[in-house]
């Protein structure tokens, strides 16, 4: 299993210089950003989605989305950097 994080790691070094979240693992939390600049207008473009243990987050927490995302303005709204697994 480590051999196989290794061969990840090294490819997502490639793709994504820097830290990043991918883990080897049952998925736990899966967020996802959809564009659709028609729909989403009021959210810059972007519709967020969040599953945890397989079942989809409320629309509350999917609120909390933009207003965090406002800070990467200037890169469409996408963070380039990937956060630490805890």
């Amino acid at each position: 299993m480590q051999a196989l994080q290794q061969r990840i790691d090294n490819v997502l070094d490639v793709q994504f210089p820097g830290t990043h979240s991918f883990v080897i693992g049952s998925p736990v939390n899966v967020q996802f950003m959809v564009k659709d600049s028609k729909k989403y207008a009021a959210t810059g473009g972007w519709g967020f989605a969040d599953f945890t243990n397989g079942k989809p987050g409320d629309k509350a927490l999917h609120e909390t989305c933009f207003p965090c995302h406002v800070a990467a303005k200037d890169r469409d709204f996408v963070f380039t950097n990937y956060a630490l697994a805890p």
